[in-house]
């Protein structure tokens, strides 16, 4: 019994050794947050949604019909966010995508969840510039560019300015 209590002590010892790591939410960022990009003739919106309770969402929408491409959803993405050692941290990633790059659905619950691989949390220097009305992300990892899928992953970390939508 004595052997038993000690080693109680001892487990319950080493578990209140082991620090747990705070999570901040950086309150800087909550809102949404967008900007426009043209890849060749094909121009689109990425948003980036951050709320209070330490989630995310985060929509790319072509937004420009062109020969061949309707405008739409080409992805979608959700999970949580907090501030860890200065830089942003995207984890718990859900993401969908379109079946039909070039007739994405209206609706982000038509797109398809991507089941395939297991999404690693992404990791951002991020910083806010013009009264904090421009959010830059540089994003450390492979990850940073993930839409539309046909773009190679692992583009090198380049500063990506977001403007703030104020509604």
């Amino acid at each position: 019994m004595k052997k038993a209590l000690l080693y109680s002590i001892l487990l319950l010892f080493s578990f209140s050794c082991v620090e747990s790591e705070e999570v901040i939410i950086p309150k800087e960022l909550v809102g949404k947050w967008e900007r426009d990009f043209t890849i060749e003739e094909d121009t689109y919106t990425v948003s980036f949604v951050f709320q209070n309770n330490g989630t995310y969402e985060s929509f790319s929408v072509r937004t420009i019909q062109t020969e061949g491409l309707q405008p739409g959803y080409l992805g979608y993405s959700k999970g949580k966010y907090s501030k860890r050692e200065g830089r942003l941290v995207i984890s718990d990633i859900r993401s969908f995508y379109a079946e039909d790059n070039s007739n994405p659905p209206n609706q982000t619950n038509l797109l398809k969840e991507q089941l395939e691989w297991i999404i690693p949390n992404e990791i951002a220097e991020f910083s806010l510039e013009e009264n904090n009305n421009l959010l830059v992300l540089t994003f450390l990892g492979c990850n940073d560019v993930r839409i539309p899928r046909e773009m190679a992953n692992c583009a090198p970390p380049t500063p990506v300015g977001y403007t703030r939508v104020v509604e």
